[in-house]
């Protein structure tokens, strides 16, 4: 009976956060922030153009759309506007949730607990506070997500068959071809593969992901002459770049971070079974972090403000990637040890 009250709990609010992040994508459709500045004008360009270099041409001296930014989720939007015969932002703020459900539904799968505790992870994922917030609505940050989470997916499966390390590094290429995060998703996907002496698996999902996602996009930019990140410049290296970042992250996180941060650590202390069943998720997830915290030491921004604006995002990633093992770790005590069904995750 506690169970089943319990599940019921977990359906709730996890009913409950995908229609409230539903209802402000519908209530605030495609039009806050960096969608006006960046995704959507290049979508519309994309839309009424047809041609993809289209997006170099919205903002020729790159002083706001960050040209750099790779295509796939302008592209979505100018496709599903295709589609529609019209490029309508109500109805294309509908791609939002029907993303939302996806990532929801593959934390879901990922999280190796019994029923209640599967529903609470996917719950966990819709109350965050990124899709929560109404100008996050265009953003790609979801895209990225749903993407890195399906290859995640594939690798941590029990049985690797001979198409999972392909179809994860068709993934990653895309998640590459979405946000630049996608590249250091790659990277440290990459890099536990190999140091779980899965090599072949390791070459085979590096070579996809950079031979379809990050190089081709790069030779692009470079042949419409555009090169280089708008954000981060190798002559701009900093050492101190990193340190300053974790000072602004504590002036701008709220509190509750800090204590979000304790009540998890806590939690992973008191699941011995989880943590070894998911050192290498843990791993992936410390690589991804400390790969995008040493990018500020080659910040040509003010560092200060670049975390103030981007740290939420960077975060999102990793923290949705890590819910299945707390949510595993939390069912420890209740449930078979998570690790009963499989093998350790491989990322």
């Amino acid at each position: 009976m506690r169970r089943r009250a319990f599940a019921a709990l977990a359906l709730l609010l996890l009913a409950a956060g995908f229609a409230s992040a539903s209802f402000l994508a519908l209530r605030q459709p495609l039009s806050l922030g960096d969608y006006l500045a960046v995704w959507g004008l290049k979508a519309r360009a994309i839309h009424f153009s047809g041609e993809l270099s289209s997006v170099f041409r919205v903002d020729p001296a790159g002083e706001f759309s960050h040209p750099e930014y790779p295509p796939l989720w302008p592209l979505l939007l100018a496709g599903a506007a295709k589609l529609l015969g019209r490029y309508d932002e109500l109805i294309l703020a509908l791609l939002r949730p029907l993303l939302l459900a996806l990532a929801a539904a593959l934390t879901f799968a990922r999280t190796r607990a019994s029923l209640p505790w599967r529903l609470l992870a996917a719950a966990s994922l819709v109350l965050l506070p990124y899709f929560q917030t109404p100008a996050y609505v265009g953003y790609a940050e979801t895209l990225l997500l749903v993407l890195v989470l399906a290859a995640l997916f594939l690798l941590e499966g029990p049985v690797p068959t001979p198409f999972t390390a392909p179809c994860a590094g068709l993934l990653f290429a895309l998640a590459a071809l979405t946000k630049q995060e996608g590249a250091v998703a790659l990277l440290a996907a990459v890099g536990v593969l190999a140091a779980a002496r899965r090599l072949r698996d390791a070459a085979t999902v590096g070579a996809l992901g950079f031979g379809l996602g990050v190089l081709p996009w790069t030779l692009y930019r470079a042949a419409h002459g555009v090169t280089g990140l708008a954000d981060y410049r190798l002559d701009a290296f900093d050492a101190s770049g990193p340190f300053r970042a974790l000072a602004a992250l504590g002036r701008v996180a709220p509190p509750a971070v800090a204590l979000w941060l304790l009540g998890a650590a806590a939690l992973l202390a008191l699941a011995p079974s989880a943590r070894r069943v998911r050192r290498a998720l843990l791993a992936g997830a410390g690589v991804y972090a400390a790969l995008l915290l040493g990018a500020f030491a080659f910040a040509r921004v003010d560092v200060a403000w670049l975390v103030a604006w981007t740290w939420d995002r960077l975060a999102l990633v990793p923290v949705a990637a890590l819910l299945p093992l707390l949510a595993e770790a939390a069912a420890e005590p209740f449930d078979e040890p998570a690790g009963a069904s499989g093998p350790a995750a491989a990322s």
